[in-house]
């Protein structure tokens, strides 16, 4: 096995540490927006899609103005993805493929994290 080989899977192993740190901060985030909640409007711990993440990452922003587990995590996933860029330029991916990669996901995490929404 190749040094490079090695290092990028070093990288994996910390993208998953990086990734069990991300989901214990989803929940710190569920447990703190589910404490100022209705038990109606409560948010249930499973079955997580696209659209329940925003609405809790809106009800987070909403009763958390100044709160940061929000940007922890989008520490966290940034620092994912930029273990995972690097696992793509070690393995040999193309030029394109890096940057498809890095590009897309960076414009994901600010547009899901530290883009301030605008009120309507």
């Amino acid at each position: 096995m190749t040094v490079r080989l090695a290092v990028a899977f070093l990288l994996l192993l910390f993208v998953g540490g990086f990734g069990l740190a991300a989901v214990i901060n989803q929940f710190a985030i569920v447990d703190a927006v589910n404490a100022r909640l209705p038990t109606t409007e409560q948010f249930d711990p499973f079955w997580w899609g696209p659209w329940k993440t925003s609405r809790l990452h809106r009800e987070y922003r909403r009763l958390y103005p100044n709160g940061n587990l929000l940007s922890r995590q989008g520490v966290l996933a940034a620092v994912m993805l930029f273990c995972i860029v690097l696992v793509g330029v070690l393995i040999g991916l193309g030029f394109l493929a890096v940057a498809w990669l890095g590009g897309g996901g960076a414009l994901l995490l600010w547009f899901t994290y530290f883009r301030k929404p605008s009120t309507l």
